[in-house]
């Protein structure tokens, strides 16, 4: 049987090749003419949709796959060859409805693959993660049941995480065919169910139509995802690919909240582990500080003495300590922070300012001088670190990577604590921000990074380069920060790479600022193809080529909010 939609879809195409291309009817009109054709066009409901309603005795059908949408009328046997191509015209204008059908179908789900993934990034817990996924799979693929197993190895069973749609006795199901479940978890393959299998599987008996997909990361596949119909239907391989690609992208989360988890368990050991770095130099003050106080002698201290400076703050952290340390022994984490730090310690000193506290895996340095000396020790310090990490790789061991952030401003040195314990002690929202310019390093994919503040305070600005990035709401404070990177400290080729591109990548910039984000991310990918490791540049490759989506309001300056430290 021939479906009525099917039909009306060749009517309608028979309707819009006649109507709404006039090239067509002017060819109808000379090909009649030469032919010397009456002809009329009538579609499947008889309406006339060409030519005059004058009865002519050669009718000729115009269908396609069997299915008649019309008829050509003429006067004599030559109408066949109008018909022939009229019915051309209508196949090549379904193929192009066709197309742009599937390419709009490609773009939502492209569309939706990018929102769930944006989503569900920001989760850090299992059961959430298992829920959204859920929830956004139903809303593209027509179900009425789903389920988001996860296989547990503590416990040695597979484990319902989220859930939808009434299934009897669901609980019992999940325990009863749990080897089934696994086996299915270990093969790790996506697949619709054939009906063969839903009708011998009384726990399926429910439902219609099944189809499942793995929680695979890498080569390991922890759960799986299983969506049903409880009418007739048939999942299609479009369907399952897009729940291959939410399952997937699910575990990709699930790993990642596991991480997490796992992360704060590494801080706790970290902590323990620095504590006794910690416990060694908490009877330790800074002799420069002391000087700073008016004091030549620890002892001349006394508690509520203070003082206001104006100074530059640099904050410095090793990027990946926990990884680096988790191999280690309290020890040897202390012998390798001391090995580093007799590197840089000498290298504050030298540019006239100290290390006011050593935080495990960094440091807070104050410059009373100015950020000139501060941002030379920085560039000095990334030197450094380079036959730093010679020497590890010749022993084998991992390199190793810092990120340092400073600001200027104000702030009070003192001694505070009480009658039995003194401690140094400064004050002041410069320190605050400091630490979260230096958190920003990361973000950014930069050594160095320093404020506009910072940068007009130089004394001699033209000793480095620098590429302007931008202003940014740091957590915890309303004032916009203009930020900019110091590139001196980078490795020779990179440091080549970003002074060749520096016009370039100021273009980029400014055509961000303009809105102009297409242009921006064309420029932006023009540098990255250049060198894969100019970080900061594919960070503002991808915010351009996400802003080109996205609404953007008419007040938009291009400030980044950043939420986390």
């Amino acid at each position: 049987m021939n479906s009525n939609n099917d039909t009306k879809s060749y009517y309608k195409a028979l309707r819009n090749v006649l109507k709404k291309d006039p090239k067509v009817a002017l060819l109808l009109d000379d090909l009649s003419n030469q032919m010397d054709l009456d002809i009329n066009i009538t579609g499947i409901d008889s309406k006339l949709l060409y030519g005059n309603k004058d009865h002519l005795p050669h009718s000729f059908e115009l269908k396609q796959n069997e299915i008649v949408y019309g008829s050509l009328n003429a006067n004599n046997k030559k109408g066949k060859i109008l018909a022939d191509n009229i019915m051309i015209l209508v196949s090549k204008e379904l193929d192009k409805r066709k197309i742009g059908n599937e390419v709009l179908g490609l773009y939502r789900e492209i569309n939706m693959i990018y929102d769930f993934s944006e989503k569900i990034s920001e989760i850090i817990e299992e059961k959430s993660i298992a829920e959204m996924a859920l929830r956004e799979a139903s809303q593209i693929i027509d179900s009425t049941h789903g389920l988001f197993l996860i296989y547990d190895s503590n416990l040695n069973k597979v484990v319902e995480l989220a859930s939808f749609g009434k299934s009897p006795n669901r609980d019992n199901n999940i325990s009863r065919q749990n080897l089934v479940i696994h086996e299915l978890i270990i093969r790790g393959t996506s697949s619709i169910v054939s009906q063969d299998r839903i009708n011998n599987n009384p726990a399926l008996s429910h439902l219609k139509a099944v189809m499942h997909a793995p929680l695979k990361v890498k080569h390991r596949t922890m759960g799986i995802v299983i969506l049903g119909h409880s009418e007739e239907k048939e999942f299609t391989a479009a369907e399952l690919k897009l729940l291959t690609t939410i399952a997937l992208q699910s575990a990709v989360a699930i790993e990642s909240a596991n991480l997490y988890q796992k992360g704060l368990r590494e801080a706790k050991e970290r902590e323990k582990a620095i504590k006794i770095i910690h416990e060694a130099s908490q009877k330790f003050v800074p002799n420069e500080f002391i000087k700073s106080l008016g004091k030549t002698k620890l002892t001349e201290v006394a508690l509520g003495d203070l003082v206001e400076k104006n100074v530059t703050v640099m904050f410095m952290d090793i990027r990946g300590f926990t990884t680096l340390s988790e191999d280690l022994n309290p020890k040897d984490n202390f012998l390798f922070i001391n090995s580093f730090n007799k590197r840089m310690g000498p290298i504050i000193r030298k540019n006239k300012g100290f290390i006011m506290q050593y935080l495990g895996d960094g440091f807070m340095a104050l410059f009373p001088n100015g950020s000139q000396n501060a941002l030379r020790a920085s560039v000095e310090m990334l030197n450094k670190l380079k036959e730093f990490n010679n020497e590890r790789i010749a022993k084998n061991r991992f390199p190793i990577k810092i990120g340092i952030g400073m600001q200027n401003g104000n702030l009070i040195m003192g001694i505070t604590g009480d009658i039995e314990r003194l401690d140094a002690a400064i004050i002041s929202d410069t320190v605050n921000t400091a630490s979260r310019i230096e958190g920003l390093s990361k973000h950014f994919g930069a050594s160095i990074l320093l404020t506009k503040q910072c940068k007009d305070s130089l004394t001699n600005p033209e000793e480095f380069d620098f590429r302007y990035l931008g202003k940014v709401k740091v957590k915890g404070k309303n004032k916009q920060i203009s930020i900019f990177e110091c590139i001196n400290g980078d490795n020779a080729d990179l440091l080549k790479h970003k002074l060749d591109t520096l016009n370039t990548f100021n273009e980029g910039m400014d055509l961000y600022f303009n809105k102009e984000f297409a242009m921006a991310a064309v420029t932006f990918q023009k540098i990255v193809k250049m060198n894969r490791n100019d970080h900061t540049a594919k960070l503002l490759l991808n915010r351009s080529a996400h802003l080109i989506t996205q609404k953007i309001d008419d007040d938009w300056k291009g400030v980044e909010s950043i939420t986390t430290k």
